[in-house]
């Protein structure tokens, strides 16, 4: 047996540690494309429910926030109202 019998070995040696470094790799890679096809087929079917609901929670903040802050709104512009009218009586006009 020469040197290019070991030569070969080795290098069918080295080939074989690589596949065995990059199988699982790949094994992995490939069940996490198919999960993520999966998962998009399932939220194209969730996500327009979710989005509904997402609307539907904004539109009733707005709705709510309106409500509690009509009346504080309407003070201060009444409070505004009557201060100018007040500053506009007790004014002193000097020449």
């Amino acid at each position: 047996m020469g040197l290019a019998v070991f030569r070969d070995i080795s290098l069918l040696w080295l080939i074989f540690l690589a596949l065995l470094a990059v199988i699982p790799i790949g094994i992995a890679l490939f069940f996490a494309v198919k999960g993520m096809i999966r998962l998009r087929a399932i939220l194209l079917l969730y996500l327009p429910v979710v989005q509904e609901k997402a609307r539907w929670v904004s539109t009733m903040t707005i709705r709510v926030a309106d409500t509690v802050t009509r009346p504080i709104i309407y003070t201060y512009a009444t409070a505004a109202q009557v201060n100018g009218l007040v500053r506009a009586i007790l004014r002193r006009n000097t020449p």
